[in-house]
């Protein structure tokens, strides 16, 4: 595994995350889709690129709790202790996180009044499906989300978390949406804009784009 204290601070392929953790590029992969491994994209129009930053990898790992029947290797096992200011971070991808699942958690169960906790009370959307464009309050989520029912294979995953002091910005791509609206293998791109408001994170705004099929 590469030293963590070299001046290059990103890595830059999936082989090079692979490399870091010590696992296969399949693993990785499958922790990014399942387990939120914070991976980038840079967009190019023929193939995008991955790359991670080195201290949101340390992060992650400090935070993923184990699968059954897999151990970490005696070098993860003994990472140094991250400094205050990674510890900070941390505490704060985490708290974003939990607020991110429990939007999910709504949209999953086709419940709009499980996923409110999520948001700011004065929170708004904007987007486009099917073409048309969408504006208003977050209210009309909660309910889009009720009338459309449970979407129990939905598979999000994060492709962006970016923690500015008190303002965050996430990008879930989501894919096989189900539901009486959602139709059938669904996929969805959303943009959120989170506040740390009184020590909790509440998305304030949420862009989205819904795929045609």
């Amino acid at each position: 595994m590469p030293e963590r204290n070299t001046p290059q601070r990103t890595l830059e392929s999936w082989k090079q995350i692979a490399a870091y953790l010590d696992r296969s590029e399949r693993t990785v992969r499958r922790w990014e889709a399942s387990e939120g491994l914070p991976v980038h994209r840079r967009e190019h129009e023929k193939q995008d690129t991955v790359f991670a930053y080195r201290h949101e990898i340390e992060a992650w790992s400090r935070l993923r709790t184990r699968c059954p029947g897999e151990t970490l290797s005696d070098e993860a096992e003994s990472l140094p202790q991250l400094k205050p200011a990674a510890n900070a971070y941390l505490a704060e991808h985490d708290a974003i996180t939990r607020t991110m699942h429990c939007y999910i958690a709504g949209a999953r169960a086709g419940d709009g009044e499980l996923m409110r906790p999520a948001f700011h009370p004065s929170a708004t959307i904007s987007g486009y499906c099917q073409g048309v464009e969408y504006s208003g309050s977050v209210e009309h989520v909660f309910q889009w989300v009720t009338a459309n029912g449970p979407a129990p294979n939905i598979n999000p995953r994060f492709a962006r978390i970016e923690i500015i002091e008190s303002i965050a910005v996430v990008h879930l791509e989501v894919q096989h949406w189900s539901g009486k609206l959602a139709g059938a293998n669904a996929r969805a791109s959303d943009v959120f804009t989170l506040l740390k408001c009184n020590g909790e994170w509440k998305i304030t705004h949420k862009l989205f784009h819904w795929h045609d099929q």
